[in-house]
């Protein structure tokens, strides 16, 4: 056998199949995974057979004893070591056997503490919390562990003119401290034991989109209506008044029960947003609200009060985010980068069979440590409400 002959065909397939990975099509993840790992078993083997020949062939040149060559370190990149570890933790999670590679990288990367999730695992979460909740990612997210204060500016004073020579005195800013705890949010699911039996890739997506989806649904709900005390708080308590409270004429407008929504009172709202945070503010309700209350004011041929563009709708210019964790009839308009949130501690994912087996099921459990809490009294926020009687 030409043994350099064979090792330029296997150089030549795996960048082949570099290609087919980068490209935009379709592939078989599985079989070039199969594919791959055969043909890095063949190079090793090809590598030792050659280097016994080339002793051998030393050897009866010289006459000289054959010495014990050095041991051949193969080493894997940093790419495939992380594709490897990737594999072992979902194949980990599936109940599935790891072939001797992954081993290595499993047991490698697992520490005292356990399997750490994959970080392109973590990664397409997070894409997946933004997706379903995209006004997670306008706030200020952190990755921080333990408890901290986060400092946000509060009030500023405008800068001065200075006269040459004369004392200059320090400017009255101040900075609102932002206190982060940690309170955990789980989201337990049970699949089938047949769940085994998808491919690593089909196994990882499924769980991907349900942790993903759940976690984001339940930090969003807390963003709008968490009140800070024994859980994360959020926009209900961003307001002016003692403990984040809003006060009609100052950071809210309530709408009279049997009274309608006008163009007045989204103008006298829209005007107590404190000034400069109406660059990155948007409207945040339901959407029954927007299209029983705010869509009937409507009137292009009198103002531009209620927009629709490029698929979004705006109000005075500002766009409209359409969530259910706002109460009815209610409306928020602020900028959410100043709704601090912190991972204390980031996604885990663990699996137990133990209470599956009556089922024939296996049980698992993502979990997070997550705070939020508003920069309360800027002005950031103001609040439409409905009295209820």
């Amino acid at each position: 056998m030409n043994i350099e002959k064979r090792l330029k065909e296997i150089r030549d397939r795996k960048a082949e199949i570099r290609q087919l990975l980068e490209a935009d099509g379709e592939v078989n993840i599985d079989e070039l995974e199969t594919e791959l790992r055969s043909l890095n078993a063949e190079a090793e083997k090809l590598e030792q057979r050659r280097s016994v020949e080339q002793l051998l062939n030393d050897g009866s040149a010289s006459g000289s004893p054959i010495a014990t060559p050095a041991p051949i370190v193969r080493r894997i990149s940093e790419e495939d070591e992380q594709r490897l570890y990737r594999a072992a933790w979902v194949k980990t999670l599936q109940g599935k056997s790891l072939d001797d590679a992954e081993k290595r990288a499993y047991s490698t990367a697992t520490t005292s503490a356990g399997a750490a999730i994959p970080t392109n695992v973590a990664n397409d979460i997070l894409r997946k919390m933004y997706e379903v909740s995209p006004i997670i990612q306008r706030c200020r997210i952190l990755h921080v562990p333990g408890n901290f204060t986060y400092p946000v500016e509060g009030t500023t004073e405008d800068a001065a003119l200075h006269t040459e020579n004369a004392a200059i005195t320090p400017a009255g800013d101040t900075i609102v401290g932002v206190k982060l705890t940690g309170y955990e949010i789980t989201k337990l699911i049970s699949v089938s034991r047949a769940a085994s039996a998808m491919t690593v890739a089909a196994f990882e997506s499924f769980l991907t989109d349900i942790i993903g989806e759940s976690i984001a649904r339940k930090i969003e709900n807390y963003i709008f209506t968490g009140t800070g005390s024994n859980q994360p708080g959020g926009v209900k308590t961003a307001g002016k008044g003692a403990s984040g409270a809003y006060t009609d004429g100052t950071d809210q407008v309530t709408v009279a029960a049997a009274s309608s929504l006008t163009e007045a009172n989204v103008v006298d709202l829209y005007s107590m947003l404190g000034s400069g945070y109406e660059r990155n503010a948007v409207w945040c309700m339901r959407k029954a609200t927007f299209f029983t209350s705010f869509y009937p004011l409507m009137n292009k041929s009198k103002n531009n009060l209620i927009e629709f563009a490029n698929g979004r709708y705006y109000v005075m210019g500002n766009e409209v985010y359409f969530t259910a964790s706002v109460p009815a009839n209610e409306a928020y308009l602020g900028d959410f980068g100043y709704i601090i949130g912190n991972y204390s501690q980031d996604i885990t994912v663990t699996s137990s069979d133990v209470s599956g087996l009556r089922y024939n099921s296996i049980d698992y459990l993502a979990a997070c440590v997550f705070d939020s809490q508003p920069a309360a009294g800027l002005g950031a926020f103001v609040h439409l409400a409905k009295a209820s009687v």
